[in-house]
């Protein structure tokens, strides 16, 4: 089987991976890993000369996807190649995560300068600054990274191990099984945490419990991603919309999170710089008490939208869809 025969010119931030029945965990999963490699590959180029912010984040979808992949299908490899290779993507998502935050910042810098009084809007050109300085900063150390040893090493070892032959002898027993067997059983579980782990959640319970349930959400819609070409096109498709509403909501509410306390952090890092800044501090105050009222707002909508996710019809749907291709025993 090849593995990497895929055009060099071909590019989509969507993972659409045509796979069959007959194969097994093990091929499916190296065939959707080399299309995730495509992304990886194609992304560096414009990531290293910081050309667009999309390079970045495209690049760390493809390695969050491989390092979900890798979690929640560890028993398909080796051990000893499973840890390296978790090692490793976990290293590349964390030289990239401060660059990706600076970049959502200035992203939306226009936006926090349209939400304070226009008398104050100009006050927040200090911080923008400060981000920029950053930035140029955390893209060099990401440049560095990128042509370091380790990465070029990690890049021939994975693109080699995605290419080496199927098990010869004494293969997990997961790698062996069908695709769709063990796609379906894995999908069913992750979806019943989710349910069971949203019913939890009441008007007290602590912001990382719904942080908790937003990465299981995150990586039950990267399990259907991978594995949607083995179920009816408008089924899958529509269960991925109806998970993604949901998604949406648990990401915007840490993202304001996330936003407000990263606020905070920037003002202390001003004052500390040896210049007074009396009205941007006013105009950071007013963004971060904006942003806190917008988290609030994302967890009242929550209720709604768990209770829309975890309605009946869609029960039925996910099980009609998930159970029927786990082995009967």
């Amino acid at each position: 089987m090849v593995l990497l025969d895929i055009d060099p010119g071909y590019y989509s931030g969507k993972l659409e991976v045509p796979l069959t029945p007959e194969l097994t965990t093990e091929q499916a999963l190296k065939l959707i890993f080399a299309r995730l490699l495509v992304s990886l590959e194609n992304n560096e180029s414009g990531l290293r000369q910081d050309l667009d912010s999309e390079f970045l984040h495209d690049f760390r979808v493809a390695v969050r996807r491989v390092r979900s992949g890798l979690g929640q299908l560890q028993r398909v490899f080796p051990q000893k190649a499973l840890s390296r290779f978790r090692e490793e993507f976990a290293w590349l998502g964390q030289v990239t995560s401060r660059l990706r935050d600076l970049d959502v910042y200035l992203l939306k810098f226009d936006d926090y300068q349209a939400g304070l009084p226009v008398e104050l809007r100009e006050e927040l050109e200090p911080l923008r600054q400060l981000l920029r300085k950053e930035k140029r900063s955390e893209h060099l150390k990401l440049v560095k990274a990128l042509n370091s040893p380790r990465y070029h090493r990690f890049l021939r070892g994975w693109k080699q191990f995605l290419k080496s032959p199927f098990f010869q002898e004494n293969p997990p027993s997961v790698a062996q099984q069908p695709v769709t067997e063990v796609a379906s059983g894995r999908i069913w579980r992750v979806y019943r945490r989710v349910l069971h782990d949203g019913k939890s959640i009441q008007v007290d319970t602590a912001e990382e419990v719904l942080h908790e349930l937003r990465k299981t959400c995150k990586k039950l819609r990267y399990l259907m991603e991978f594995f949607q070409s083995l179920y009816p096109p408008q089924e899958i498709k529509f269960l991925i919309k109806v998970l993604k509403r949901l998604q949406d909501n648990l990401g915007e509410f840490q993202d304001f999170q996330v936003q407000w306390s990263s606020l905070m952090e920037f003002g202390e890092q001003l004052n500390n710089g040896g210049k007074n800044f009396p009205n941007t501090q006013m105009a950071l105050g007013m963004l971060v008490k904006d942003l806190k009222n917008q988290q609030t707002e994302a967890r009242r909508v929550f209720y709604t939208r768990f209770e829309e996710f975890a309605s009946a019809n869609h029960q039925k749907r996910f099980k009609r869809l998930f159970r029927k291709g786990q082995k009967r025993k």
